[in-house]
């Protein structure tokens, strides 16, 4: 299973950096002032998508639409779909979904420094010696960090300001870890 999930990671990005058009964010050669074009050309989307199956199923979507205030300042927003299915007994599945807030700062041509406020709008269990019960509750995460950005392609290293316990991503380190790896693609609109 393993090796099917790594041919279907290898196959997304080379087709996404094959077809993607090159962000101006991100373009070495790029020293156009933004601020010289339209409203819509200074629009950006991108986003990460991320797929796991088998005995933990886990589906991720986060589009996101980002606007250029300067060369190297932009804004924007984003949405984020998670499904998320377990098959051990007690077999069970639940979705969450929520949006973002984001601005994010290039330097030295290609590294990004990266803000975001996300609220994420999950299940909590509570299990109880005769039951479980669900209840819907919005999460805060706050992230700082950075990362590399080129042709249209992003990894960023961010870090959970807020610390909330019902954060339902898991850090790189394990479960008590507040630092995630983020992995995505931008394109012009």
């Amino acid at each position: 299973m393993k090796l099917k999930q790594l041919l279907f990671a290898l196959f997304v990005l080379v087709y996404s950096t094959n077809y993607a058009q090159y962000d101006p964010d991100y373009n070495d050669g790029d020293d156009d002032n933004v601020q010289n074009l339209a409203f819509k050309d200074r629009l950006y989307t991108g986003g990460n998508f991320w797929a796991n199956f088998g005995t933990f199923t886990n589906v991720e979507i986060s589009p996101l639409l980002g606007y250029r205030v300067t060369n190297e300042y932009s804004v924007g927003i984003g949405a984020k779909y998670n499904y998320f299915k377990d098959r051990r007994p007690p077999a069970f599945s639940t979705s969450m979904y929520g949006g973002s807030v984001f601005n994010r700062y290039i330097f030295l041509r290609n590294f990004v420094a990266h803000a975001e406020f996300e609220m994420l709008n999950l299940e909590i269990f509570q299990a109880t010696t005769s039951s479980v019960t669900r209840e819907r509750q919005w999460v805060p995460i706050g992230l700082v960090g950075g990362g590399y950005a080129s042709n249209g392609f992003q990894i960023m290293a961010l870090y959970d300001l807020i610390g909330d316990e019902r954060n339902p991503y898991q850090g790189i380190f394990g479960t008590d870890s507040r630092l995630y790896l983020r992995v995505g693609f931008l394109f012009n609109l």
